[in-house]
């Protein structure tokens, strides 16, 4: 609200909110009319207009709109059109009438208005498809939503895509802010998850980040590859994925200076934030040296085990899951001994997750036993140690096994906080991708459902969780596989 008002018109609404009613009762409308007087008085929003006509829409119903922009080159307008942004694309829950009162901030490639985020239009609700005139020449792009400031997702026609793909793929990428960089990269991400946009103008705007070193850009990538990773890493075409994974990371693993923290990077956070996050994907994808010098640091670690600066702390989660990922029992007793020792509540957090990294079968199931023992792991972190297991391409099956089996003690075991359950649940669901999987979760909580009645919440999110990713997999596997192998020609 704040962006579209401005903080000026939002302070003096509020004290004058708080002057008019102090000493006694107010309530939401009462905030809204001084806003609407304030706003109206410095023209920020039509007289027509009011906050609470605005922010109804957005405070009293669930979920935020895709506003769909469509531009007519010739005559250099677009017309824009909003619905209900949904994941569930095939048992849509959407109400026909559900809109918003959008806030319509843009910019284009010869108009860089990205500081602006107050709104030169607004999309209405009811919802009528509304028409900006002489927007841009057909040469240049335009990208609506300055600086993200309104809660909603964008989607353009394939042209407009292609014109911001350019741009990023240039020495111009900076002339899109940082966080208009971030929205286009997780719009098209969500957009082509749903099915509204192809998936190749995802992978070919994420491209351009070879030249980007800002964190939130990265962040935001690395984030919906994420996602992916999950839905293919069972599938054969996970070949080519890795390979494009590879390809994506290797150059900036390499500028960045691999496992090794500079001493310039010591002060700025972001900079160390992008380091951990490039490593761990970079070890995940065996990228360059990841792997050998992870394991250098652990050796090295291990031969004097109380200099814990072997290993720069941002980097521990990174090297001790890669080492005990590609070692054996010898390094992840080594491990569980330093967790018992350790004293930092961090590091101790570190370690449960990284212990359930290891490929050992026998070590997943003796870590999983544990985690029902109070003698050997906090009841309060059982719940992360199963999470950490079932993370783990290997341990997943082992995770879901133990979880149907153990059921009974797992709820057992939690009480008097049941709900912790959820996780268990949440762990188990967001790494099914197949309909027999789902269908055996089903019957597991119905054969369970006295127990599982005091989660319903965790439960159905849940389901929900496995059925979009079953629907996902029979959409875009296909497709994808497509993709991947034109990148692997490239």
């Amino acid at each position: 609200m704040s962006q579209f008002l401005g903080e000026e018109v939002v302070r003096r609404g509020v004290s004058n909110y708080l002057r008019k009613h102090k000493f006694g009762n107010a309530e939401q409308d009462d905030l809204w009319e001084s806003l609407t007087e304030n706003a109206h008085r410095s023209n920020i929003i039509p007289r027509s207009l009011t906050v609470k006509t605005i922010m109804d829409t957005w405070t009293l119903q669930t979920g935020y709109p895709v506003i769909t922009v469509k531009r007519n080159y010739k005559k250099k307008n677009v017309e824009i059109s909003q619905r209900r942004f949904l994941r569930d694309i095939l048992n849509s829950k959407d109400d026909a009438n559900s809109c918003w009162w959008v806030p319509l901030s843009y910019s284009t490639k010869q108009n860089l208005n990205f500081k602006t985020t107050t709104p030169e239009h607004w999309l209405s609700c009811p919802s009528k498809n509304y028409v900006i005139e002489d927007i841009a020449d057909e040469k240049d792009w335009v990208i609506f939503n300055n600086q993200m400031a309104g809660i909603y997702k964008v989607n353009y026609d394939e042209d407009n895509w292609k014109l911001i793909i350019k741009t990023l793929q240039s020495d111009e990428y900076d002339t899109i802010p940082v966080l208009n960089r971030v929205q286009l990269i997780c719009d098209s991400a969500d957009l082509a998850f749903i099915g509204t946009l192809q998936y190749d103008i995802f992978f070919d705007l994420v491209n351009y980040l070879n030249a980007d070193l800002e964190y939130l850009p990265w962040k935001s990538a690395l984030g919906k590859t994420a996602g992916l990773t999950t839905h293919l890493k069972k599938s054969n075409i996970y070949g080519l994925f890795k390979e494009y994974m590879q390809k994506l990371l290797a150059p900036i693993y390499k500028k960045l200076g691999g496992l090794e923290i500079p001493a310039s990077s010591a002060d700025k956070l972001d900079s160390i934030k992008l380091q951990v996050l490039i490593a761990s994907k970079a070890c995940k994808f065996e990228v360059a040296d990841c792997i050998t010098h992870s394991q250098n640091l652990f050796k090295r670690f291990v031969s004097n085990p109380n200099d814990t600066d072997l290993i720069p702390k941002d980097l521990r989660g990174v090297v001790y899951c890669t080492t005990l990922k590609h070692g054996g029992e010898a390094e992840w007793e080594f491990l569980w001994k330093h967790y018992k020792n350790s004293n930092v509540a961090t590091e101790k957090n570190t370690i449960l997750s990284a212990l359930g990294c290891t490929k050992e079968l026998k070590l997943l199931k003796k870590y999983l036993e544990w985690s029902l023992d109070d003698a050997i792991i906090r009841r309060q972190d059982s719940s992360s140690v199963f999470a950490a297991v079932a993370r783990n391409d290997v341990g997943f099956d082992i995770a879901k096994n133990f979880f149907y089996d153990n059921v009974k003690r797992i709820f057992k075991h939690l009480q008097p906080n049941k709900r912790r359950i959820s996780r268990y649940l949440s762990s188990v669901a967001n790494q099914m991708t197949e309909a027999k999987e789902q269908s055996e979760l089903e019957q597991f909580i119905e054969k369970n459902k006295e127990n599982f009645s005091e989660v319903k919440q965790g439960v159905e999110q849940s389901l929900e969780t496995v059925k979009i990713s079953v629907q996902w997999q029979a959409k875009h596997a296909a497709p994808i596989s497509k993709i991947l192998a034109k990148y692997s020609t490239k």
